[in-house]
């Protein structure tokens, strides 16, 4: 694996694949007619200049020029807006953070859903409860199961969101709310936010809980108790729910990834102490 310090130390073949990467990238776009330009053999080019890709990103056309050829380093958050501009796949936007800093990128790139049909076809092809879910705790996808136990409710959007703001929740569904269910995600939150710090849908979900929190007395003390322990939930990690054929029933929460390791993406199952057609 390519090292920070190799990267550090201008080593000319990573120098080399980092530029070939960015200007395969930047040709590659999709840039319309004003981008394109006669080459000296008379051919004409598409794609994205260095002036256009510098523009796009808010920087001198010098300074990008320098981080095209590998001779300055950016933080992540740059990185994740050349991935943008540059239309790069998960994959390429990988290559170019361990090729820029020697390290994996700090957070999966979301950018799009892809592959909707299969997920949703391996979600409908359960009998458990069943959602996808991205790193902002948005819910993207459910099956028929998942939508059963909020029956005659308006269905989550927001995983968090859910747990922590909904009077609903703590309530009539979540049993055992402020152990079981509050405290755990509220830690758990305040763990994505340390990995990433930038990510917009974690720093507007942040933003939401600590305005709530000012209203929310309840809310607000268990805000202040989630510091005194971290917490990165386990798969088999048991909740207390009131579902509304089985009754208050204690859960296993199961949480799986799609192979593709640059994804956000995580399904998450919710099983019963026993399997479907036993319940009552």
């Amino acid at each position: 694996m390519t090292t920070a310090r190799q990267v550090a130390s201008g080593a000319p073949d990573q120098k080399e694949q980092f530029q070939a990467l960015l200007v395969r990238c930047r040709l590659a776009v999709e840039a319309g007619p004003p981008e394109a330009a006669i080459t000296t053999r008379g051919r004409r080019r598409t794609g994205l200049s260095q002036e256009r890709t510098a523009s796009m990103l808010g920087v001198s056309v010098r300074s990008y020029g320098d981080f095209e050829r590998g001779l300055i380093r950016r933080e992540p958050e740059f990185l994740d807006r050349v991935a943008s501009v540059l239309h790069m796949s998960a994959h390429e936007r990988h290559v170019m953070f361990l090729l820029s800093t020697g390290q994996e990128p700090p957070q999966p790139f979301t950018r799009q859903l892809d592959s909707v049909p299969a997920y949703q076809l391996a979600l409908d092809s359960s009998v458990l409860p069943g959602y996808l879910s991205n790193h902002c705790w948005d819910i993207e996808l459910t099956n028929q199961a998942f939508r059963e136990v909020w029956a005659g409710r308006e269905l989550p959007t927001n995983v968090l969101r859910y747990i922590l703001m909904s009077e609903e929740a703590r309530e009539e569904v979540l049993l055992d709310w402020e152990t079981g269910w509050a405290l755990p995600f509220l830690r758990q939150q305040r763990a994505a936010m340390n990995t990433a710090p930038w990510a917009q849908g974690l720093i507007e979900l942040q933003r939401e809980l600590e305005d709530t929190a000012r209203s929310d007395k309840r809310l607000r003390k268990l805000m202040k108790r989630s510091t005194d322990d971290e917490y990165v939930h386990p798969n088999g990690d048991t909740r207390l729910i009131n579902h509304p054929k089985w009754g208050p029933t204690r859960i296993t929460l199961l949480m799986t990834r799609p192979l593709d390791a640059a994804s956000a993406y995580r399904f998450v199952w919710l099983v019963p102490p026993k399997p479907v057609d036993e319940m009552p």
